[in-house]
Formats: structure tokens, sequence, C-alpha cells
């Protein structure tokens, strides 16, 4: 059984960045919005969200702009990991395709006809004419390609005509 396998991710700068980018860039637009509410609290006509705004003035001392930063690293701390929970992870091997989004793996174990992107999503068919997976990725369709045709998997360039 062939034990060499090719995994096609994100690169580890992003993978690992947004971890640090999300919660940073969550805290500078909470502190935007610190600034615009002490800009907004002396404007003298009424918006949605006025209220809000020139109550987030009234707290004493710095709790405004803290709370507001706070509360923006903590949104982006969640994008991040919704970013994490949504990346697929493709591991392919010659007798196997696995297919990992957050806490879901799916092992794919066919003789495949075709691999293909379509759009933003990655297309296996099966040589009995089933499209068997159908999943979005961002991973680059070079590295896609590469992986699966190293390991014998037929990649298409795009997708079969009859599609």
């Amino acid at each position: 059984m062939d034990r060499m396998e090719t995994t096609v991710d994100e690169p580890p700068w992003l993978r690992n960045g947004s971890w640090i980018g999300c919660p940073l860039i969550g805290a500078g637009l909470g502190w935007s919005v610190s600034a615009v509410a002490a800009w907004a609290s002396g404007l003298h006509i009424s918006f949605p969200f006025k209220p809000v705004l020139v109550a987030l003035t009234d707290l004493p001392g710095p709790w405004a702009p803290v709370i507001t930063v706070c509360a923006g690293a903590a949104l982006g701390l969640i994008f991040a990991a919704a970013w994490a929970r949504e990346r697929l992870v493709v591991t392919v091997t010659a007798a196997r395709v696995t297919l990992a989004r957050g806490a879901k793996t799916r092992r794919i174990e066919a003789d495949l006809a075709a691999v293909y992107r379509d759009g933003k999503e990655l297309v296996l068919t099966t040589t009995d004419g089933r499209e068997i997976a159908r999943e979005k990725t961002d991973p680059d369709t070079a590295d896609l390609a590469h992986a699966f045709t190293q390991h014998g998997h037929p990649w298409l360039d795009e997708p079969p005509p009859e599609h």
C-alpha cells in the first residue's frame, strides 16, 4: 500500500496569521467605533444607533475604547475560528482522497475518472459516471492538480463538456 501522501491546504502564514490578524483588525475596528461614537455624540441630528453611540461616550474614563477594542478583538477571534472550521484540507494518495473540513473527515476510496475545479469547487467523479464529491475550496488550482496527478489521478484543467 502506498504510504506517500500529499496534503493541500492554505499556506501556513495564512492559517497562522489569521489567528493574529483577525483579532487585530477587529480591535482596530472596535477602536474606530469608539472614535465614531465620540464624533456622533456631538451631532445634532438623529440616526439609527445614535443612542448606543452616545451611551458609549457616557462611560467613565477609558471604558468606551476598552470595551469596543475588546469586543472587536473577540469578534475577530470568532471570525478566525469560523474561517478555520470552514477550510478544506485535501490529502491525496494513490488509493485514497481525504477531504477534511473542521471536525468532519470524508475518505474516498474509489476509481476516479476525473478530478477538476468547477469555479471554487473541487469535484471528483468516478469511472461509472457518478459525482462523489463537490466541495468548496480555496487552495491554488496548480497545487491541487499537482497533488492528484502525482498520485495517478486524472486531473482536468476545466469541467468536462457534459457537465
